[in-house]
């Protein structure tokens, strides 16, 4: 190895190390960003994206900083995009990530890798609700093909937000897609929590969609709610 690799390999480390010191001072962890993205290695980019794991108390600045390291990766292009979804895998912090390969790869593509990060949560996760609620309610604000089918296994999760934040991405679909998952958790007979099941009484009522009574959802509509021709109603 080069005297030269040696000195650069160390140099990413103490990079990399200040980019998540908050107590270095803002212009010495932007010196660090730039120094980074002029390697251009998938080893510098890799330590630049370490910022994004970094939270400020001062909100503004941590935005600004976080806003000028993705700029700097969307500038690496391709690379950029194979370093931040290698960093999300890894992250809990993925929303600065995914901004940034929607910058590079566009919309689309964005919105798959979303749809892959879910399918990394498991619903038997009791510890972790959160990062599962957000990414369904991310997935809540786009439309894909894939989303109806990568939220529908999380209307059985254990945390009602994030059997809630389901509905709401399969619900932001167009079409039909989602009708099936969604009556299948309207009938549920494990479901206790009011609002997820008010809330899909609401979703079908509205689009006028036809529910099969199996004998028991007629007499265990929720409150306020009845079976009218098989839609649900609000009850008069």
């Amino acid at each position: 190895m080069a005297w030269h690799d040696i000195f650069t390999g160390n140099s990413v480390s103490k990079h990399g190390r200040r980019m998540q010191d908050r107590d270095a001072q803002a212009e010495d962890r932007l010196k660090s960003a730039d120094w980074l993205a002029e390697q251009g290695t998938p080893e510098a980019l890799g330590a630049l994206c370490r910022r994004f794991d970094l939270h400020l108390e001062h909100q503004m600045k941590d935005r600004q900083e976080k806003d000028a390291v993705l700029e700097l990766l969307v500038t690496a292009g391709p690379l950029g995009a194979e370093v931040v979804r290698k960093h999300a895998l890894a992250s809990a912090n993925y929303q600065y990530p995914v901004r940034t390969l929607e910058r590079i790869e566009g919309a689309s593509a964005a919105t798959t890798f979303l749809v892959d990060l879910l399918a990394q949560e498991q619903v038997e996760n009791e510890f972790h609700p959160e990062k599962k609620r957000n990414l369904l309610l991310a997935l809540a604000e786009r439309k894909h093909p894939a989303i109806v089918e990568a939220a529908a296994r999380f209307l059985v999760d254990f945390d009602e937000g994030v059997r809630h934040a389901a509905i709401e991405a399969i619900a932001a679909q167009e079409g039909e897609e989602g009708r099936a998952p969604l009556e299948e958790a309207l009938k549920r007979r494990a479901e206790e929590s009011t609002r997820v099941r008010g809330r899909l009484a609401e979703l079908f009522g509205q689009r006028r969609w036809v529910v099969e009574d199996d004998g028991w959802l007629g007499e265990h509509m929720p409150p306020g709610y009845q079976l009218r021709g098989g839609v649900p109603v609000l009850a008069r």
